[in-house]
């Protein structure tokens, strides 16, 4: 009976830097997709410096619902208070009210905001966000809704903006609030109010 050599001549020096380099590489990948998921930052939401058609007299008031928490093991999402204190800073920013008041103290107008849908891509090198969102801006004295909106806006986030994926999703979903932010108020801004 004749039994097969084996080979065990292979260095262990080479097994062990091919276990480094696909460890290397499994890590590489994992950075590349992964990483915790951060909120999107009510700073980068902020609409940019802009000019409104008409800067109302008054104060208006501020409120969002329908965002979500982001979970540092999911994806980046977009909070109520990071969306509103983005609008609010814009509002402030263009002077397109006088005067901006905490949520139901305004004696004037009230701005509710509910966002809707937060369309995200799972991966990819380039991610798209899109965000629908309804505005209504309603007058104080007599409950009236002066003005009603949905507003639906996309921003991408390429791969050169941030090599790791939930970073780039972050930088989508703030571009994509931003362009939000700044339809809707330059709209309002195309008011007349009274």
């Amino acid at each position: 009976m004749k039994f097969l050599k084996t080979n065990n001549s292979m260095p262990t020096t080479r097994i062990s830097s091919l276990r480094q380099a696909v460890g290397l590489g499994a890590g590489l990948v994992a950075l590349f997709l992964g990483g915790c998921a951060t909120a999107s930052n009510s700073a980068s939401m902020a609409a940019p410096p802009m000019e409104v058609a008409n800067k109302h007299a008054g104060s208006v008031s501020v409120n969002v619902t329908g965002g979500a928490e982001t979970s540092s093991m999911g994806a980046s999402k977009i909070g109520n208070t990071e969306f509103a204190d983005a609008i609010s800073s814009s509002i402030t920013q263009s002077g397109l009210f006088a005067k901006l008041a905490a949520t139901g103290q305004a004696d004037d107008y009230h701005l509710d905001v509910m966002l809707v849908r937060l369309d995200q891509p799972m991966f990819g090198f380039s991610m798209t966000v899109t965000i629908e969102s309804n505005w209504v801006l309603t007058r104080v004295s007599d409950k009236t809704v002066v003005w009603q909106k949905a507003v639906i806006s996309t921003y991408t986030a390429k791969a050169g903006d941030a090599f790791a994926g939930t970073t780039r999703l972050r930088l989508a979903n703030e571009g994509a609030a931003r362009v939000n932010i700044k339809d809707a108020l330059t709209q309002i801004g195309a008011l007349t109010l009274h």
